[in-house]
């Protein structure tokens, strides 16, 4: 790497609808994950276009501390068409901005409000990986679960270094039933947007 961040986002999910959440906890916390935190939030998206869009976060409904109201917008932008594993992801926190005026400034840039969704995560952080179990609430309050991977873009690893990071995590998760050929090819936004 030439010291320039690059933003590019190793990160892959897996349907877990069939996975229990204790079972889950009992397998990663024998990992001997440095930390886990449990997070409720909201995350309202506005599009452009299919492959490129802004996420805000709103705060964690359940924080306390200095994090408590920690809100953020994220810009995403897919690679390649046929899957969502490698993005680039820009995130910018945007604490204590009421939402109308994050909306106003989403649509100034011609992203308009497409749909929300509600998270409750549970997230446990290696040095060189973060793997989160969260079940997901959308307009309709359907649920649906996943399994997510996700390569610590922080310390400098090449896209190379990032994919042996989230193979390593399979073949730990593997009694879960977590395998590459379970590597769901859609990211939240596409698994519930609507139109495009």
């Amino acid at each position: 790497m030439d010291g320039k961040k690059q933003y590019i986002e190793v990160e892959v999910k897996y349907n877990a609808d069939d996975i229990d959440l204790y079972a889950f906890k009992d397998l990663v916390k024998s990992l001997n994950p440095i930390s886990f935190i449990y997070v409720e939030s909201t995350d309202i998206y506005y599009a452009k276009s299919e492959n490129e869009f802004l996420r805000h976060r709103l705060p964690a409904e359940n924080k306390q501390g200095e994090e408590q109201d920690r809100s953020e917008l994220t810009f995403k932008k897919k690679h390649i068409d046929q899957n969502n594993w490698t993005r680039t992801e820009v995130n910018l926190r945007i604490d204590k901005n009421d939402p109308k005026l994050v909306e106003a400034f989403c649509e100034g840039l011609d992203y308009k409000r497409n749909m929300s969704i509600q998270k409750s995560c549970h997230i446990y952080f290696w040095p060189d990986a973060d793997v989160v179990y969260y079940s997901v609430k959308d307009e309709a309050g359907k649920y649906t679960h996943c399994l997510e991977i996700e390569a610590n873009e922080d310390i400098g690893m090449t896209q190379e270094e990032s994919w042996n990071i989230v193979v390593k995590y399979e073949k730990l998760l593997a009694p879960l039933g977590i395998t590459p050929q379970k590597r769901k090819k859609l990211s939240l936004w596409e698994m519930f947007r609507k139109g495009f």
